[in-house]
């Protein structure tokens, strides 16, 4: 079994429509981004709830939202970590395809983690 094989199966199956024709960078989202960060959903939150350490989140989603938002774009050291923890899961194919487009998928990573983190902390 090669390394792309074992990626594969690892990949939880995520249901998306795929009815619409999609970019090239929307298929590599949702056939790619999302299952490998539904895989990782568990360190992502680990990461993410350590780095806040004991900082209290704000009590409204709107403010809890940008908060979070905010933190992970400013704090780069934990933002390349969760760049990092996705992209060690790609294929040599999709690690291809990422240096393309490097800072649109980084972009799209990041904009899936935020939502995924402000979905899911409390």
């Amino acid at each position: 079994m090669t390394r792309t094989d074992q990626l594969m199966a690892l990949r939880p199956i995520v249901k998306i429509d795929t009815s619409k024709s999609s970019l090239h960078l929307e298929e590599f989202q949702n056939n790619t981004l999302r299952p490998i960060l539904k895989f990782q959903n568990e360190i992502i939150l680990a990461l993410v709830n350590n780095s806040f350490g004991k900082v209290i989140l704000p009590k409204s989603a709107i403010e809890k939202n940008l908060f979070i938002e905010n933190y992970i774009q400013k704090n780069h050291i934990l933002k390349n970590q969760l760049i990092g923890l996705t992209i060690a899961l790609f294929t040599e194919f999709e690690v291809a395809f990422y240096l393309d487009y490097q800072s649109d998928i980084n972009k799209r990573i990041n904009q899936l983690i935020i939502k995924r983190v402000s979905d899911q902390i409390t």
